[in-house]
């Protein structure tokens, strides 16, 4: 059985971008914080930039048609008020 020609082949590792490469196909967001849906399924689009040491990933889903940004981050410390 042959397989579709990947459509993320990622660039020779001695390229300069190759490990930002990987990172976003493995840290962009897979389903649609809105409806749930894939967004590779439906013709959703993610596209990642940086600002700093934040990245952003502005997401778009074709299933319920939700536009907006999701935030990376490493750690994040939350406190919670005592009851």
């Amino acid at each position: 059985m042959m397989l579709p020609p990947d459509p993320h082949r990622l660039p020779p590792r001695e390229a300069w971008f190759a490990r930002d490469a990987e990172r976003h196909l493995l840290d962009r967001p897979r389903f649609c914080p809105m409806c749930g849906e894939g967004l590779d399924a439906d013709g959703g689009i993610s596209t990642e930039y940086w600002a700093a040491d934040a990245r952003y990933f502005m997401t778009w889903c074709g299933a319920c048609g939700w536009f907006g940004e999701g935030v990376r981050f490493d750690m994040v410390t939350i406190t919670e008020v005592e009851h």
